[in-house]
């Protein structure tokens, strides 16, 4: 009776992982590629639709007020709200009357904006919700060339592709 491996079956194991380990690293690198430029597609679109939002919003109520002095006292303010890009460094910040409400935000795993997006620096909407930049597109392209795509159309909608 004979202990342990022998050379022949050593190989082939060896020849089996590889093989597997072939297949599998591509299709999970891939996977992870996506699933990025995934994420940093719907936080884009989310944070757009933040703005869009707090371009909307100009009503406050001072501040120590019951509820009937609120519906006779309401303040309007206009106060801008838009979302700062920053290409170099592949992030963005929203900001309102030039003053940040969160930090900037990196993208991550290689996701960048892409070279073709003529997107202006700076992305806006006024009282109704359109979009200053209506009929263009953001690009964001992850490191392996994969695109994604939020789209202003004519109508005021945003949507992502």
């Amino acid at each position: 009776m004979q202990k342990g491996f022998a050379s022949l079956e050593i190989i082939l194991a060896v020849l089996i992982i590889s093989l597997l380990a072939t297949v599998a690293v591509p299709n999970a690198a891939n996977f992870l590629d996506k699933a990025a430029l995934d994420y940093e597609q719907k936080r884009l679109y989310s944070e757009l639709q933040l703005v869009r939002t707090l371009s909307r919003t100009t009503t406050v109520s001072p501040t120590g007020m019951n509820m009937t002095n609120f519906l006779n006292s309401r303040i309007t303010v206009n106060k801008r709200a838009e979302l700062a890009i920053n290409r170099y460094t592949n992030s963005y910040q929203i900001l309102r009357e030039e003053k940040p409400l969160r930090e900037a935000h990196y993208f991550s795993n290689g996701v960048k904006f892409s070279a073709e997006t003529d997107v202006p620096t700076r992305i806006s909407f006024d009282q109704s919700g359109y979009s200053d930049i209506n009929s263009k597109s953001i690009v964001l392209i992850s490191r392996r060339g994969v695109t994604s795509k939020i789209i202003f159309d004519s109508v005021g909608r945003i949507r992502g592709e």
